[in-house]
């Protein structure tokens, strides 16, 4: 009975400990993250509450803590400026503005690289994180309705 215990207790770990690392790992690359609950066979709900709010916490943490990582960066590199950055950027920000970063950034930017340029440009903190945020949860109910439609479409072949 103790053995049996044990073992249920190493696997509830090893499923938490899953579902962090998707967690964490939505926070740095949103698609990593998405990729590897689809891996795990994760339902809806489990798949767009992790990948979502690991990717809403990263845009927070990158929005209000990353500047330490950035003057890190920044000291070992030359600083970054909205002149310098290169000009598919600026385009970008031109064009479409913050929404258009923060529609971006889930799917293709990821939330350090999407916060750094909402900053280059000027935006408010606040704004940045609300607008991923909101960013994050469409995404995240998009890639696993997507997914749960396409596992219904192939249980039907």
């Amino acid at each position: 009975m103790q053995g049996t215990w044990h073992m249920g207790a190493c696997i509830a770990e090893a499923s938490w400990l899953a579902y962090l690392s998707i967690f964490l790992m939505s926070g740095f690359k949103f698609m990593v993250g998405v990729g590897m609950s689809l891996a795990m066979g994760l339902g809806f709900w489990e798949q767009f509450i992790t990948t979502t709010s690991g990717g809403i916490v990263g845009v927070w943490f990158f929005t209000y803590l990353g500047d330490r990582v950035r003057a890190w960066i920044a000291r070992r590199r030359k600083r970054m400026t909205t002149s310098t950055l290169p000009s598919r950027w600026a385009y970008l920000w031109e064009k479409y503005g913050l929404w258009g970063v923060a529609f971006l950034t889930p799917p293709i930017l990821s939330p350090p690289i999407g916060t750094a340029i909402a900053i280059a440009f000027g935006s408010s903190r606040l704004r940045i994180a609300w607008r991923m945020s909101l960013s994050m949860i469409l995404w995240g109910l998009l890639f696993a309705s997507a997914w749960q439609s396409l596992l219904s479409l192939w249980s039907r072949l």
